[in-house]
């Protein structure tokens, strides 16, 4: 089977979708897949590309197994709405031109958002003669028009019949949650080609030995810094517990990373530090040196239906983790009995869960455990890249996903 997968996103850049997409990749490169991956250079979140890459044409290049096609794009940082479509819609441009680089493929895996490029999509996959599976990691415009990133109706209009017209010309849309399955399936132009393959993680590369105890709680926040987790939730709790409870460490970057260095420094914040980008490679050391790992959503409806990567990564770690955040996430962690669960963009309360752990080291201890457990029984990886495998070549033969969606809807909820 030969798959290309073509994505906005990839190492050398540091974030959860790079991370699981090239993750994917050599996985199915392993099972005996032709993988290629057609991308851009790397230049998120900063907007610079470093070296040695730079911008041309194109670039291929092998990421062991995975063969890597880069073509031009406009590089800008992950902040200011224009810029950004810009960039998004520069890839999706380059993409196209470049699409015989990548050279022929049975099945075409799209990334998105950005929706432009789940656009081009459709014809990049025409123009390689394959049916087209669009993994859906966040819906947009959605999402955008909740946090209040995008509110000019003219815009949103335009945005809902491209994301209309990618779904319907998609053999399969894929979706990491339940709450997705249900939104997309409601949608006439996505009706019938649902299928839930849950997020994962790879369980050997985390140490769950129980942190070395200290005199306060450590916690890691490890994941994006934007509009969609709200991180000043965060810091004010932080502050209100005080630095003899908890000191916490922020590693990550984004369009609000800015703006709370800037805080921190003027409220002198002291037990709140940003690392900033960490590699991939370095997070599993993070979270030995942590106690408890903590995971926010913004206050909105949309967020209701989302399970972050960095929430499997903390339970595969066998540490605690106290979740500002409600549905999906909410009722995993309350179910699994991995950790503390208190209202989104509440300050006090993620200050008394942080008080509440610091005092009871044994709780703490049972709850990693719990959560290292879960993620063995439901988020391991080779499980779940099975059942990527199955979608994708039926998705290649041409055969209908009617039958296997009610199934693999099932299987998400117990893998």
């Amino acid at each position: 089977m030969r798959i290309c997968f073509l994505t906005h996103y990839y190492p050398p850049e540091v974030g959860a979708p790079q991370a699981r997409i090239s993750a994917l990749a050599h996985a199915l490169s392993a099972r005996g897949a032709t993988v290629s991956v057609q991308t851009g250079f790397p230049n998120y979140p900063d907007g610079r590309i470093r070296l040695p890459y730079s911008n041309r044409p194109y670039l291929i290049e092998r990421d062991g197994p995975v063969r890597v096609v880069r073509t031009a794009i406009y590089p800008t940082p992950n902040q200011g709405f224009a810029r950004r479509l810009a960039n998004h819609a520069s890839l999706a441009g380059s993409s196209l031109a470049g699409a015989p680089l990548s050279g022929q493929a049975d099945v075409v895996v799209c990334e998105s958002p950005p929706l432009f490029l789940a656009g081009a999509a459709i014809a990049f996959a025409r123009a390689k003669r394959a049916p087209l599976v669009l993994n859906v990691a966040d819906r947009w415009p959605a999402s955008a028009v909740e946090l209040g990133a995008l509110d000019d109706r003219r815009a949103i209009r335009a945005a809902e019949w491209l994301e209309r017209t990618a779904y319907r010309a998609a053999a399969a849309i894929s979706v990491p949650t339940e709450g997705l399955v249900e939104d997309l399936s409601a949608l006439p132009a996505a009706r019938g080609k649902v299928v839930r393959l849950g997020p994962s993680v790879d369980i050997e590369r985390f140490d769950a030995s129980p942190p070395d105890p200290g005199e306060r709680l450590r916690v890691l926040y490890a994941g994006t810094v934007g509009l969609a987790q709200g991180l000043d939730t965060l810091v004010e709790a932080a502050r209100r517990a005080g630095p003899d409870v908890v000191e916490v460490t922020i590693a990550g970057d984004g369009a609000d990373a800015p703006e709370l260095r800037e805080r921190l420094e003027r409220e002198r914040v002291g037990n709140v530090t940003m690392v900033g980008s960490v590699a991939h490679t370095s997070v599993p050391a993070l979270y030995a040196g942590a106690d408890a790992s903590v995971v926010l959503l913004r206050d909105r409806p949309i967020f209701e239906g989302a399970l972050p990567t960095k929430m499997l990564e903390a339970m595969a770690a066998g540490r605690a983790i106290v979740l500002s955040a409600a549905g999906e996430s909410a009722r995993l962690v309350e179910g699994s009995r991995a950790g503390i669960v208190v209202a989104p963009e509440d300050p006090d309360a993620l200050a008394a869960a942080f008080r509440e752990l610091a005092a009871d080291r044994d709780r703490l201890a049972a709850l990693g455990a719990a959560g290292r457990r879960c993620a063995v029984e439901r988020f391991s990886r080779d499980r779940v890249v099975s059942r990527w495998w199955d979608v994708l070549e039926r998705v290649a033969r041409g055969h209908p996903l009617d039958g296997s969606v009610a199934s693999m809807k099932a299987s998400g909820r117990t893998v």
